[in-house]
Parts: structure tokens; sequence; C-alpha cells
């Protein structure tokens, strides 16, 4: 069979290969994924029960069931003090179909994209698919906040769209009010569109959230959302995306073509959630606070690692690099002799393989079992 370059071009994600790898051992501690064991709340499981029951299963909307679009309107508007309404809402097939859908809409092959990094590797790829190039900025300062003149020395002709991703996925790190403002006054001087991946944003423990859609105009702001983590609905596959209404309006066209529109029993779970978002936020996002704690005191002590405590998400984005091994040959020597699964740093950008990703999505027990292991395996090293 002859496949398309394109084809070749895109790699798996290093956490998935992980996860694959972890399944071999019936004692493996997993902290690899950013998927909570935490099953999904009964009050949402409920409403898909429901519309089952009445035979609600067919065909949406391409752009989403209206119900559910003026409900994050609303939630939205809210949450981040936008003025928004349900026509600048799609649903979508999880917020990654919806990054997906918005690159094709914007891009055309030799555009660029500049990537503000550590990143999760599907953004990347995801520019890739639409045969143009991800410029990475990757950021190495405290609390990993981007160097914004670095930012700015990256832009050229080609570049169009400027990715952000607060709170981010794997640091943790929250952007505070100024630093938005500066981003947003860089690429309105640039002309360029600014995409912003929100999905962490209700998992903030110690530093407000702030949207750049305060301080950017709409019409070159995209911004990004998904149930998976606000409400441990990872496998229900629903995001959303909001723009102005002519880019939505044409965004739902391409969903047409791609996933004709999300499950509409997984869009029916959805409206329950983000109708009562607080009595379900507020309980998971405790949970996730508590769980931090755990881990960050298991590991508290043990030589040759260091971690920023995040103040956001649920992820320990941790420095290893004082073993001398790079990510992978971490990842892959502790998974081995001790059976812990964790993500290669270098799966969010070529310069952090000194970096490992662990996920505190796991029972406080399973949790110190892990931090145990590790603590074994840097002794032992």
């Amino acid at each position: 069979m002859i496949l398309s370059d394109l084809s070749w071009n895109i790699r798996g994600t290093l956490g998935r290969k992980f996860l694959a790898l972890a399944q071999q051992y019936d004692d493996v501690v997993d902290f690899s994924l950013g998927d909570p064991d935490i099953p999904t709340p009964d009050g949402i499981c409920e409403a898909a029960y429901k519309c089952i029951r009445e035979h609600r299963t067919r065909y949406t909307a391409s752009a989403g069931i209206l119900q559910l679009r003026e409900a994050i309107a609303t939630y939205e508007s809210q949450k981040a003090g936008m003025d928004i309404k349900a026509e600048n809402v799609a649903v979508t097939v999880g917020a990654t179909e919806a990054i997906h859908l918005a690159f094709r809409m914007l891009l055309n092959p030799g555009d660029e994209v500049i990537i503000i990094g550590p990143t999760w590797s599907q953004c990347p790829n995801n520019v890739l698919l639409c045969g143009a190039k991800p410029v990475m900025a990757e950021t190495f300062t405290e609390g990993f906040l981007p160097d914004l003149a670095y930012v700015r020395s990256l832009i050229n002709h080609r570049t169009r769209i400027i990715v952000i991703n607060s709170p981010n996925n794997p640091t943790g790190t929250v952007y505070p009010v100024e630093l938005l403002k500066e981003i947003a006054n860089l690429a309105e001087e640039k002309g360029l569109y600014v995409f912003s991946d929100e999905v962490y944003s209700t998992l903030v423990y110690d530093k407000p959230f702030h949207s750049i859609s305060a301080f950017y105009p709409a019409e070159h702001l995209i911004v990004f959302n998904s149930f998976s983590k606000a409400f441990c609905m990872t496998g229900w596959r629903v995001g959303y995306v909001i723009g102005e209404p002519h880019f939505i309006k044409r965004l739902a066209k391409m969903q047409e073509n791609v996933a004709v529109c999300a499950s509409g029993i997984s869009q029916w779970a959805a409206l329950e959630a983000v109708t009562h978002a607080e009595n379900y936020i507020t309980p998971i996002r405790n949970t996730f606070l508590a769980r931090r704690k755990t881990l960050v005191d298991a590991l508290e002590g043990i030589p040759g690692i260091r971690y920023h405590i995040p103040d956001a998400a649920f992820y320990l984005f941790t420095d290893i690099s004082a073993t001398g091994l790079d990510s992978r040959s971490f990842c892959f020597s502790v998974l081995e002799k001790e059976h812990v699964s964790l993500t290669p740093g270098l799966a969010f950008g070529d310069s952090f393989d000194g970096y490992v990703r662990l996920a505190f999505t796991l029972e406080d027990d399973v949790s110190r079992e892990g931090a145990r292991r590790i603590r074994h395996f840097m002794e032992n090293l």
C-alpha cells in the first residue's frame, strides 16, 4: 500500500505509547495519561440514560444541540467575562477536533503557527495535518511563562496564529493578566489570530483564571474548551469552540464533512453538566487539589528530581535531568523496573527531554505507592 507523505510525517503521541506499554503489567501505577479515575457524576450519567430511554439518539445539527450551545454561551459569559451567544459556539468531538477544524479553517500549506510550549503533542501534529509549519516557542523561565521577546523574534510574513494554553498542560502554569495583555498587544500589532486553549480553566487552585478574551478582538480570537477534564467526561468526547458567528457557521460545515456532529447522547449529558456546572466542578476540583498534596508530599525529598508545584490542572512536570537520562530512557526504565508509567517530557517539545510528566489523577493510596516505587528507582539508579 502506498501511503501519503502526510501520513508518514504524523507521529503517534508518546503518552499513548506508554499507556500501551503499561498494559502489559498487572500491577502498573499509571501516571501517564490525563484521564481521571473519578467516575462521571451520577447526574450527568442519568441525563444520558434519560436521553436513551426517550429515544433521542439521532443525528443533531452539525454545530450541536441548540440548548447546549445556549447553555455553554451563558456559562462562558459568566465564567470568563465573554459576551457570547449560541451563534458563537460550535460543539465538537472533544476539544482536539475543535482545534483541528479551526486550523483547517485558517491555514494554507506553508503557513506558520507559533505554539508556546511546552504543549500537548496533538497541537503541533494538527498544524502538520494542514501542511503548515508548527514553530515552537519553548519556555524555560520561572514558572514556564513565555518570553515574549523570543516569541516576537519568531514572527514572520508566514505566521498566521499564536497558540496559548493557560492553564497549561503539562506545567499547570496560569498566565497572569499582564502577560495576557502583552500577548494580545503583540498579536494585534502583527495582525495574528490567537488560539486560546482553556480546557483546564476550571481546575485552578492557587491563582485566578483569566481568559485572553477580555483583551483581544473577538474577530481574531478562537477559544477552545472541553467537558473532559472539568466534568470527568474524557470518554464522552464533547468539546466546543467559541468564535465569531461567521467563523462558527463555516466550522460547522467543516464538521459536517468530518464527523457530522458530536454524539447526541453525549451532548444531552453535557447539557446537564454545564447547566449545573458548579455542583459538579467544585467537588472534582477539591479532589484534585487534595491529590496534588498527596503526590507532592509523597515525592518530597526524592534525590535527583525537581518540580514546580502547579497552580492548575493535574500534572507535575518534573525535572529529571540530574539523572543523566533522557526522558524516554527514564520512562522506559521506571516502567520496566518499577511498573510505573510516566509521560516523557519529549512529548511536549523537543527541548523538554530532561522532564517527565506525572498526572495526579489516581486515588491517594495508588499515588503514594507509585511515588514509593519512583523513590526506590532513584535510590538505586
